[in-house]
């Protein structure tokens, strides 16, 4: 079976975590789609408090509550969450770590919208580091069926434990980066820009319509005077697949916006770029 159909299967199964452990082809391509929120077990909470409530009896009636939704947020003695805790009707609905390395708000921006199309709007709940350079976390709850985790990005940076690095970038001859990442194989040069210090930055943006998600990161690198700004753009698309969102096409394009190399990571073939020497 070809291994990204054999990955899907398993998504749609609902056994997410599962099918990423045994496929790093595609586990590796984008964010993580976590299977299930864990309690996480014994953690170091300091206290409890709640950081959003909504009341809105329109809202209740779409997602068949009596009263409505509260988040709340464990906190340890700085401060800082630990996990966050949805009730729904006063009652717990489910938990949710942070990435360990983060150092999140511990209020989140809730959001409630219909990014499946079926009419049922979905809980999105994003988390904003401490620091902004450390991106955004995104979860969306599918608000149809019991609040089943449909995409969820813990770790904004897209790290992987078992990578020292997971984007390769270096400068070339005449100007410009040439960036691969070996997770997926997108590989592509951004002309006629500075390769000092080139990095690619954390998610700092989702945009999100029914059926699609689009992940932001930036490429940046030290100008002639000092300062780090935007070469050039790397997004992840994610389709509704299977009853989940899964990454179906990476775009490397300069900082006006335009394209220097693609990737379809539900396609067996290699990258696709302007470019077949990139």
């Amino acid at each position: 079976m070809n291994p990204i159909h054999r990955t899907l299967r398993l998504i749609a199964a609902g056994t997410a975590a599962a099918a990423f452990a045994g496929i790093p082809s595609i586990a590796l391509a984008g964010p993580p789609l976590a299977g299930r929120a864990s309690d996480g077990g014994t953690l170091p909470i300091a206290r409890t408090e709640i950081v959003y409530t909504n009341r809105d009896p329109e809202l209740a009636e779409a997602l068949n509550l009596r009263e409505g939704i509260d988040v709340e947020a464990d906190l340890d003695e700085a401060g800082s969450p630990v996990r966050w805790r949805v009730l729904t009707d006063g009652a717990l609905r489910f938990a949710f770590m942070q990435a360990a390395e983060i150092d999140y708000l511990k209020k989140p921006e809730v959001k409630f919208e219909d990014v499946t199309g079926d009419g049922v709007p979905e809980l999105l709940i994003y988390r904003k580091a401490a620091k902004v350079e450390a991106g955004t976390g995104l979860s969306i709850y599918d608000g149809a069926d019991g609040f089943r985790l449909l995409f969820d990005v813990t770790d904004p940076a897209f790290t992987i434990a078992d990578l020292a690095q997971r984007y390769e970038l270096k400068g070339i001859a005449g100007g410009g980066v040439k960036l691969t990442d070996p997770a997926s194989g997108l590989s592509g040069v951004i002309p006629g820009v500075p390769a000092k210090g080139a990095t690619v930055d954390p998610v700092t943006s989702y945009v999100i319509s029914p059926g699609k998600i689009v992940a932001a990161q930036r490429v940046s690198a030290v100008k002639s005077d000092g300062e780090r700004s935007a070469i050039g753009w790397l997004r992840t698309a994610y389709t509704y697949r299977y009853g989940a969102f899964v990454p179906e096409l990476e775009t490397l394009a300069d900082a006006s916006g335009k394209q220097v190399a693609q990737k379809d990571l539900l396609a067996s073939e290699g990258p696709t770029t302007p470019d077949d020497d990139i």
